[in-house]
Formats: structure tokens, sequence, C-alpha cells
């Protein structure tokens, strides 16, 4: 019964309290939003909007708010993700018009 009672404790404090981001945790957020972006570009389908979040999570990281930058962070990563897919969407079931392609 005091097993239950200690981990029902730890629980709750740790929901109450909450757990910061690390340095490392915010920076692989970071790198992994930057490789995603990187990604999406690949195929000229990068949103303008994740470059701004990236520079804007970095920027937060400079001053110590770590969860704010990681909060950033995985909004760019998401963003990069849902850029590729559709620029890999596309490429595959769009074509141009027919006065687009070169003769």
């Amino acid at each position: 019964m005091k097993i239950l009672v200690a981990i029902i404790a730890t629980v709750v404090l740790s929901i109450h309290t909450g757990v910061q981001a690390g340095d490392a945790d915010v920076q692989q957020a970071i790198d992994a939003a930057k490789a995603a972006h990187k990604k999406a570009d690949s195929l000229q389908g990068a949103w303008v909007t994740t470059d701004k979040l990236i520079k804007k999570s970095e920027e937060a990281h400079t001053k110590g708010d770590k969860d704010k930058a990681l909060k950033l962070a995985n909004k760019a990563l998401k963003e990069a993700e849902l850029a590729y897919a559709q620029a890999e969407y596309e490429l595959k079931n769009w074509s141009p018009p027919p006065y687009l392609i070169p003769k």
C-alpha cells in the first residue's frame, strides 16, 4: 500500500510541477526540424513559416527559454513533415498545365 501511495504521489507531483526541457533535448529538436525542413526543400516544397519557427526556436533557446524553444522546434518539425508530404503528393498526383511544358 505504501508503494502505491508513493507512486501516486510521484505521478501527481511530476504532473503538477512539470519537467523542464534540457539543452540537449532542445538542440536535438531544433536539429530534427532543420533536417526535416531541408528534406522538404529538396522537393521544392518547404514552407516559409517553418524557417521562421526554427529561427524563433533558436532565439528562445539562446535566451534560455527552453520550454518555448522546444515547443517551437516541435511545431517547426511537424510543419516540415507536412510540407514534405504535400510536396511528395504533388509530385505524384499533379501535372503542370500544357502551357507550362516546354516544347
